[in-house]
């Protein structure tokens, strides 16, 4: 797929299939949010890929609306050391957009009890964490979804041209 397509088609996955994720297409996606851009260069942040399904689901614990995150065939924990979360948010963009390149959905999940998370994964006191990834196949749907005109606001609605009004 073109960018474009990637980032058209692209939607939140909540629902996977139990399908595995191969170790080379994980390491794509991961190497994708390597390369994000980042602010003078200063790349702040770390990946902790997680796959055992008890540490999923005691991550899942930590988050209000997260309780897709046990069925994913992994997750991503976006860890950075500093609290400006611009740089962190370019590389889940990279990393969401190269699994889709693969056919992978993914899902953004907050850690509302961000201690609590940071002590299921062993997170430095130092460095931030209270975003995560998961990821795998979607599950096939069992209704097909009712069409949506593009699922967006309008390009009207959302864009000015030079000021306001």
């Amino acid at each position: 797929m073109t960018v474009s397509e990637l980032i058209r088609t692209q939607r939140a996955t909540r629902q996977f299939s139990q399908q595995p994720v191969s170790e080379e297409d994980i390491r794509t996606i991961l190497n994708a949010g390597r390369r994000a851009q980042s602010s003078k260069n200063t790349q702040p942040w770390y990946f902790v890929v997680i796959r055992e399904r008890e540490t999923l689901q005691r991550l899942a614990e930590c988050g209000m609306y997260a309780s897709h995150l046990p069925n994913a065939a992994f997750a991503i924990a976006l860890v950075t050391s500093k609290e400006d979360r611009f740089d962190l948010g370019q590389a889940a963009a990279y990393l969401q957009l190269a699994a889709w390149d693969l056919g992978i959905g993914s899902c953004i999940v907050a850690m509302h009890e961000a201690e609590k998370a940071k002590a299921v994964l062993n997170i430095p006191a130092d460095l931030y964490f209270n975003l995560a990834i998961d990821f795998g196949y979607p599950a096939p749907q069992e209704k097909p979804q009712p069409a949506r005109k593009d699922g967006r606001r309008s390009f009207d609605e959302v864009v000015r041209w030079e000021r306001w009004s």
